[in-house]
């Protein structure tokens, strides 16, 4: 098979359209988060379209920095985008193309998070593992009726939003504004308070400026006055689930799991396909993976982080 990598060549427009038709794809690959890692960290985009013979099989956005003026470095985090379903020849060929193109100067690298499931992690052959926690997360599919996605959820989870909605909370749903000044003030205090690293409150304020319209507040509200937050950002067919925040109040009326499924039928409405829960840790946040587990989602671990040199 002929690969062939064309750099920088699409637009946003022709960038996005792909990307949607991909279906599951990572907020990391989206053409918003590339700009705000410009805007932030001076990280250069580069964004290709990898072809098979001829035709297009995959988006990988790798962003480009060169330390000391000198090493040239590339970060691809969850990607490539795969256009379609892929044969584990066909993967090796496309990670390898990338892998060239950092390898032609003396003094690069590419650094790899590959869209790649645990299972198929041999296919990195070549490459150098690097330590890091794998990552996990899992995937609800939109296309799935309300009804069966209400029953498929873990039974005492689904207790616990029937409880929510017959204690009379409301949702408001708010694209810019202050409601996303409301949710980064308490986002912004709970991490001082539990000296956590989460999303970085500069890269979501940025990716505001960058995709105005995809980045998405609900707060569940409690005789009109708002008791808890979630944040969600659209990229393609697909959303994450990237920031929460629950008072008081909203603990005790279980507005999380209001909102996690106000925020189902809202990407049903807007026509989102896939729903990315937003990571899954055992080790570092269990009460919030069993939080999310009692979606009943598609789980996944992908395959490590990678050294390509």
């Amino acid at each position: 098979m002929r690969v062939e990598i064309a750099w920088d060549r699409l637009d946003r427009a022709g960038w996005e359209k792909l990307f949607a038709d991909a279906g599951r794809s990572a907020l990391l690959q989206s053409w918003a988060y590339g700009e705000a890692k410009a805007e932030l960290e001076g990280w250069h985009p580069r964004r290709a379209i990898i072809s098979l013979d001829g035709h297009p099989v995959a988006l990988a956005q790798v962003l480009e920095k060169r330390l000391g003026g000198v090493v040239r470095v590339g970060r691809l985090n969850r990607g490539p985008v795969w256009l379609r379903a892929v044969s584990d020849d066909e993967v090796r060929l496309v990670l390898a193309a990338l892998r060239a193109k950092w390898r032609c100067w003396r003094l690069g690298a590419l650094f790899l998070a590959p869209e790649l499931p645990l299972g198929r992690a041999a296919l990195m052959a070549g490459f150098r593992p690097r330590k890091a926690p794998l990552w996990c997360s899992a995937w609800l599919d939109l296309s799935v009726d309300g009804a069966s996605l209400r029953k498929r959820l873990d039974g005492k989870w689904r207790n616990m939003l029937a409880g929510a909605e017959k204690a009379g909370l409301a949702v408001e749903v708010s694209i810019h504004g202050p409601a996303l000044d409301w949710l980064m003030e308490r986002y912004r205090a709970l991490m001082a308070d539990k000296s956590f690293t989460g999303t970085p409150p500069a890269m979501i304020d940025a990716l505001a400026r960058h995709a105005p319209d995809d980045v998405l507040v609900l707060r569940a509200l409690a005789e009109g006055e708002a008791v808890a937050g979630i944040l969600l950002v659209r990229h393609g067919a697909s959303a994450t689930y990237l920031v929460g925040w629950n008072g008081d109040a909203g603990r005790r009326l279980k507005a999380n799991n209001f909102l996690l499924w106000q925020a189902v039928e809202t990407l049903q409405r807007q026509g989102c396909r896939w729903f990315d829960l937003g990571g899954i840790d055992d080790v570092l946040t269990p009460g919030i993976a069993a939080f999310k587990r009692g979606m009943k989602g598609e789980e996944y671990t992908l395959a490590g982080e990678f050294l390509g040199l």
